[in-house]
């Protein structure tokens, strides 16, 4: 049976029309077994982009929220508001943290902008934890993720109160990605991927017991990476002879292009509108 995975939306568009861009991220999964949205976008594109596809987000099952930054969670309540109905929503513990882009000129919130009480008003069960779980079958969602490269660094930018009126690197435990297993090995689904790409692909190889990767989707967080840790990610991205590699949101339009050659035949750009399927 197929799942396929439609990206609803992204930084771009990938064919004319209708579609909204916006920077974040969305993608809904279909299954045999259930349909789930992984992410939510700003809240701009969603409903809009669904209906020019022609998916029926009506029929969502549950959302994984990947972590609590405003252009991956800002469309629940849109989402909510939509559906009328209660809505399984599986995410971290630190979905809700109180969370800053800083810059030398500007301090400026990021974070989920409903609190979690506001949202279970409108509907949506919270499901928190840490762990790795499976969501449907041959479905799975990472959990917090190990930080176990000394190579993938955190964004200097991103930052929370650290308690005593300064504020601090925000760790991003709550960074969750999805893995989709496949007879060709697995389907990595990115949000943001602030845990690292290789710490999270490594995270699914040592969960599932697979080692072959399909393909790899979403956004890699490479944009903001110094160049030492762009190049030693890419060698190691090399080594796992990905399948397919999905360009997508916080890779970046120059990093994006890069490995869009380094895995030329390989590469896409996954934007609002891309539809995969995968047996």
């Amino acid at each position: 049976m197929t799942t396929r995975i439609t990206i609803l939306c992204e930084n771009s568009v990938a064919r004319p029309g209708g579609l909204i861009a916006e920077h974040g991220f969305a993608a809904l999964i279909e299954t045999p077994q259930a349909s789930i949205l992984f992410d939510t976008g700003q809240g701009f594109g969603l409903l809009n982009n669904a209906r020019e596809i022609g998916r029926n987000l009506s029929a969502i099952s549950s959302v994984v929220l990947s972590h609590g930054h405003l252009d991956h969670s800002g469309g629940l309540p849109v989402l909510l508001n939509h559906l009328q109905r209660p809505l399984a929503v599986v995410a971290h513990p630190d979905l809700f943290n109180e969370r800053y882009w800083r810059s030398n000129f500007e301090l400026r919130p990021i974070g989920i902008t409903m609190s979690r009480a506001e949202l279970e008003g409108q509907g949506a069960s919270f499901s928190l934890g840490c762990d790795y779980q499976q969501l449907t079958e041959n479905l799975y969602c990472s959990g917090e993720v190990p930080r176990l490269t000394d190579f993938e660094k955190g964004d200097p930018h991103l930052v929370i109160p650290d308690g005593h009126g300064g504020y601090a690197l925000d760790p991003l435990r709550d960074d969750l990605s999805l893995a989709l297993t496949t007879d060709k090995g697995l389907v990595i689904l990115l949000g943001c991927a602030h845990a690292g790409v290789i710490n999270i692909i490594e995270h699914f190889r040592e969960k599932s017991g697979e080692e072959r990767i399909c393909a790899l989707i979403g956004g890699t967080h490479l944009s903001p990476a110094s160049e030492e840790q762009f190049q030693t990610t890419l060698a190691m991205l090399k080594r796992y002879r990905l399948g397919k590699i999905g360009l997508s949101h916080c890779t970046g339009l120059n990093r994006g292009a890069l490995l869009f050659q380094e895995f030329a035949g390989r590469s896409f750009f996954a934007a609002a509108g891309t539809v995969l399927d995968f047996p």
